[in-house]
């Protein structure tokens, strides 16, 4: 373990203004990004506005879990951490993420129950939460969390575009609201009707 950490293992970042150049000194992302516990297994998005990593630290479902941070400039410190959640993580390791390309599939790594051997591959989609006020419904109420963030960073109400937001609770967040409030209250057509 470097010198200078904020506990086990710790995120740093290097830099270098071309290909040909020799790398500037490591920098620790601070006691923002890294906890007490271990942090590691980072992956930076292709725009480097969202870096994904698994941790030990408090408030995970089990052992490692996979956490994200975003920022809105790539000149812009990095934002509290949230951890992705019970959909992708267990009580088991969940490690090293990994994003698509295109930014709409997590791949990860985890001994859970049920896989193929020790430590299978995962994917699952990046869907983003529209379910702002966390009551079970997408509907008006969660429309209303966005309009009280409007031009905030708001990690929790910034998503879009997709997959990941921009750094602004703005116009971009309610279109990808609506879309998926018109699937979930998309109304049913009486039998037989088409």
């Amino acid at each position: 373990m470097r010198p200078g950490g904020y506990g086990g293992s710790d995120i740093w970042a290097a830099g270098r203004a071309t290909t040909e150049e020799p790398w500037a000194e490591p920098v620790n992302l601070g006691p923002v990004v890294n906890s007490s516990a271990d942090d590691s297994g980072e992956f930076i998005s292709g725009d480097g506005l969202a870096l994904f990593f698994h941790s030990m630290r408090p408030d995970g479902s089990g052992a490692h879990d996979m956490w994200m941070t975003t920022r809105r400039t790539t000149d812009d410190d990095w934002n509290i951490p949230v951890n992705l959640g019970p959909t992708v993580n267990t009580a088991s390791d969940d490690i090293m993420p990994n994003i698509s390309a295109d930014g709409s599939v997590l791949y990860f790594c985890s001994p859970r129950p049920g896989g193929q051997g020790m430590w299978d591959i995962y994917q699952a989609p990046i869907i983003p939460v529209v379910d702002l006020n966390a009551d079970g419904l997408v509907d008006t109420a969660d429309m209303c969390v966005i309009i009280d963030h409007w031009g905030t960073d708001n990690s929790l109400c910034d998503i879009g575009p997709m997959p990941w937001g921009d750094g602004m609770v703005d116009v971009k967040d309610l279109i990808v609201f609506m879309i998926y409030w018109e699937q979930e209250n998309m109304p049913e057509q009486p039998d037989g009707e088409q």
